[in-house]
């Protein structure tokens, strides 16, 4: 594919489960070959460190401004973050007979431990300098912040991406996109690509779904539900009763249902390479186009 490049994401959600690694080949626009993808697991004891790691990033943000341990906490758990995404990147190259120089870029999207939007907070961890040292391979993190700076929620961010998926699959337009996960939101894509995104809150409830239509510009044609919540038949099949149009899950159209975001990750790392928007005033409420990410070089050898 002229003009692309191969790209490895990374995405360690609120979930906990482990870190997502996915590759795909892109121009960052709409050349897009999907890759392998795999979770490299947390153990218990990351998993309760992390958490720590939250309290103490909201503790931080809050009226009484955190403590000198709360520092030292966030400070460590993001050293052992990193290193272990270095690890996961390692290991995702040994396992797909993949060379590091194939790689252009890793879109490391790092862990949230605070955002709020409205008070204009958001803190992530995960150190792209280190990464990009560790691995030799170019890094672009902190993705959300540009948005925020510019007055956007800093979320979602995947809607460009889903883009680019429903365009490779020649799926029929107006589309919705549903997304289940810690947080959830809906992603409409119009008959001319245009993007609107809806948050509807962060328990999935098909109620809340259903309801988002009103805010959408038309009905779509069809659904589609992504994430890992998207596995609950539960709320598949009440969402399917609520809704008019046809419901699919995501995997049906070939995509990946375990991988997706980390996918989407690599995808804007090439997007924030090339200087394209990632979010939009119809997406994050940012007040223009707005790309994003900060480049880490990797030493060059």
């Amino acid at each position: 594919m002229s003009g692309a490049m191969t790209a490895i994401g990374l995405m360690s959600g609120l979930s906990l489960d482990g870190i997502e690694v996915a590759q795909v080949v892109t121009d960052g626009e709409r050349q897009l070959e999907r890759g392998q993808g795999l979770t490299f697991p947390y153990s218990p004891e990351l998993r309760e460190r992390l958490r720590e790691a939250v309290a103490a990033a909201w503790r931080l943000n809050g009226e009484g401004g955190g403590t000198a341990s709360d520092r030292d906490l966030l400070a460590a758990v993001e050293q052992e973050l990193t290193a272990l995404h270095a690890e996961a990147v390692k290991f995702f190259l040994e396992t797909n007979a993949l060379a590091r120089d194939a790689v252009a870029v890793l879109g490391f999207h790092g862990h949230t431990v605070c955002r709020d939007a409205a008070r204009g907070i958001l803190r992530q961890i995960g150190d792209g300098e280190v990464l990009a040292r560790a691995t030799g391979i170019d890094v672009v993190f902190d993705f959300r912040a540009a948005d925020m700076a510019a007055g956007g929620h800093g979320a979602p961010m995947l809607p460009v991406y889903h883009r680019a998926l429903a365009e490779q699959a020649g799926l029929s337009r107006p589309l919705a996109v549903i997304t289940i996960g810690a947080v959830n939101s809906v992603t409409f894509i119009g008959e001319d690509g245009n993007l609107v995104a809806v948050d509807v809150g962060p328990t999935p409830n098909a109620e809340a779904i259903s309801g988002s239509i009103d805010t959408l510009p038309v009905r779509p044609r069809r659904w589609l539900l992504a994430g890992r919540g998207a596995h609950n038949l539960a709320l598949v099949d009440a969402l399917r009763g609520m809704v008019a149009e046809p419901v699919y899950l995501a995997e049906e159209m070939g995509w990946s249902a375990d991988h997706l975001e980390a996918e989407a990750f690599a995808y804007l790392a090439v997007r924030s390479l090339r200087r394209l928007p990632l979010s939009f005033p119809t997406t994050t409420g940012v007040k223009q186009p707005t790309t994003g990410g900060r480049l880490a070089r990797a030493p060059r050898r």
